[in-house]
């Protein structure tokens, strides 16, 4: 599992220069999520709040699952606000899957949380058996 988290400074409470947010207009951030594993298969739950779900998207490719949030339309302006703690962002997290049926995977999206079910391929047990030496 491997993700990107872009940089970030603060100085004295005030943003300083963000070259993620000049280049994309947009944060790009990694969102909080939890892997459970039961017996025949993974489970990834990603805290997404506020996105539609048709604003995320997943992939899978060469064993790399890869979940994109991103708002559509414009960010909208700081204009008129007092205080702006919400942030128009672009959420991406990528997980390694080997192992699993990609065939099979599912997703289901309900009050702000992702949950990805990720079946597991079955163990291959190598045949053994005897040799008659002649």
């Amino acid at each position: 599992m491997f993700d990107m988290v872009p940089f970030t400074t603060k100085y004295n409470g005030s943003k300083m220069w963000d070259p993620f947010r000049e280049f994309f207009g947009t944060v790009v951030r990694s969102a909080a999520t939890d892997i459970r594993e039961t017996n025949d298969t993974f489970v990834i739950e990603t805290e997404l709040p506020g996105y539609d779900k048709s604003e995320i998207s997943l992939s899978v490719k060469e064993g790399v699952l890869t979940l994109k949030a991103e708002h559509a339309g414009e960010a909208p302006t700081d204009e008129g606000y007092v205080r702006r703690e919400r942030t128009w962002e672009t959420v991406v997290r990528s997980f390694e899957i080997s192992g699993v049926d990609t065939a099979a995977i599912s997703a289901a999206y309900e009050n702000g949380i992702l949950t990805v079910t990720l079946p597991k391929l079955p163990e291959v047990i190598p045949e053994q058996h005897e040799i008659t030496i002649a």
